[in-house]
């Protein structure tokens, strides 16, 4: 049986596979299911910046994923809870957690332009999605993908106001993460630009790439950031 990393940040790059006829939220809960029913594993890894990295590390625990990031010297926790309907992110201080209030959805990471929304890839519980007709858009790296949008449920909330996600047709990758804007303006791109394969036929993403795009031209990128992981050791049976 096909085992699929349960890492927030794999969703960016699992095995889950669905039917073609599949609707945009059965394949959201698909993924979103594969999150919290694989188990348990660790990962480390940077956020890059130019010449600023910022360690950080991901565990899975049943329906709970823990952050944790280096920041001036300090470790710094944030969790992920997941839910049936919906994601809680929480701050955690001396093993305390809180609910994260929504206004600190959008703050960025120890000074990268990554943000709390960006890891926990909150959107997966978008709700009324749907799958765009095939176009010239929806081959990306050399893959036929399907195009999923899904809109913001609490407009306001959050720095998205619809998502674009190209999945791969074939295998269920998601390759590419577009964020808008209420004016429709391209916010942030993410991307998949290199790859690791397990001895278990699992694929998990090496490095992604994630773009900044200039508030008046979108189609110009005014900062860069990347995720990068360490080799993920096959976990022991």
């Amino acid at each position: 049986m096909r085992k699929i990393f349960s890492i927030v940040v794999s969703l960016l790059l699992t095995g889950v596979v669905y039917a073609e006829s599949g609707e945009a939220d059965e394949l959201l809960k698909e993924m979103r299911t594969a999150l919290t029913s694989q188990g348990s594993r660790d990962v480390l890894g940077n956020i890059r910046k130019g010449s600023t990295r910022v360690p950080f590390s991901l565990s899975a625990r049943g329906d709970t994923i823990a952050f944790q990031y280096k920041q001036d010297g300090t470790w710094k926790r944030f969790d992920v809870h997941i839910g049936n309907k919906e994601a809680r992110l929480m701050l955690v201080n001396n093993g305390k957690a809180v609910v994260m209030a929504p206004s600190n959805y959008s703050q960025n990471i120890a000074g990268t332009d990554v943000t709390y929304e960006d890891l926990s890839l909150r959107f997966l519980y978008w709700k009324g999605g749907k799958i765009l007709p095939d176009s010239a858009d929806s081959r990306i790296k050399g893959r036929d993908c399907y195009i999923v949008q899904a809109a913001n449920p609490s407009p306001g909330v959050g720095q998205f106001a619809t998502v674009r996600m190209w999945i791969d047709k074939e295998n269920g990758t998601v390759w590419q993460v577009d964020g808008y804007g209420v004016n429709g303006k391209l916010k942030k791109r993410f991307s998949i630009t290199s790859v690791q394969r397990l001895s278990d036929g699992t694929w998990f993403f090496k490095q992604m790439k994630m773009e900044v795009r200039n508030p008046q031209n979108d189609r110009r990128t005014i900062a860069l950031d990347y995720l990068e992981m360490d080799d993920i050791p096959d976990k022991k049976k």
